[in-house]
């Protein structure tokens, strides 16, 4: 089930990059792969950590060696053809946004490099890894904060009530900065993305809680 989700949101996502006349709304498939990432990375934590063999540090870890190798042999790769094809000042900006994307932060970049939208996109060859730096910020921050919750609510329908708390909370500041024309800082930023990462965590709690 998970892997057609995985292939109907890679597809969809393509299909818009290629046809965005044809496939308007292809750019949800990223918020599907952020709810994908939510339910996945929180059943993994609650099942180990129901059964007291949960590690952040190892956890920390499986991070970096699924993540790591493939991210840096991508980088590498565009670097290369970008110092061949690019003029100097868009290959200076390249340098910039590869040193963020080194860090996971390239949301933070571009965010302030003029959004996504912006007239010259087509020469930000890393400009898709934003969504990349919004999951991994995503999980340094979730299984802290997420075992904490598992350790002193208990009780499951609690954790569905304080993470429904925090999926409308997260939906009405990007509502919010949406209607006061932050359309930028609401498609890059964690706070206004945790809502899709956070259905993905309501799914596994109910879906854990029915047994089903």
């Amino acid at each position: 089930d998970i892997d057609f989700l995985r292939a109907v949101a890679v597809i969809f996502v393509i299909l818009y990059h290629y046809f965005p006349n044809f496939i308007s709304k292809g750019y949800l498939g990223v918020d599907l792969f952020f709810v994908i990432s939510g339910f996945l990375i929180s059943h993994q934590i609650y099942n180990q950590k129901i059964l007291n063999n949960f590690s952040l540090k190892e956890f920390y870890i499986r991070r970096i060696k699924r993540i790591l190798p493939a991210t840096l042999f991508l980088l590498i790769s565009i670097w290369i053809v970008s110092a061949l094809l690019m003029t100097s000042q868009d290959y200076f900006s390249f340098l910039k946004s590869l040193v963020f994307s080194l860090l996971f932060s390239s949301n933070f970049f571009f965010w302030l490099d003029g959004g996504y939208f912006g007239p010259n996109d087509e020469i930000k060859p890393l400009l898709h890894l934003w969504s990349l730096g919004i999951e991994e910020q995503f999980y340094i921050i979730f299984p802290i904060v997420f075992t904490i919750l598992i350790k002193y609510l208990k009780n499951i329908n609690n954790l569905i009530l304080i993470v429904s708390l925090i999926t409308l909370l997260s939906f009405i500041l990007n509502f919010f900065l949406i209607k006061i024309g932050g359309s930028n800082p609401a498609f890059f930023l964690l706070p206004t993305r945790i809502w899709n990462l956070a259905f993905g965590v309501l799914a596994m709690l109910i879906f854990v809680n029915n047994k089903k």
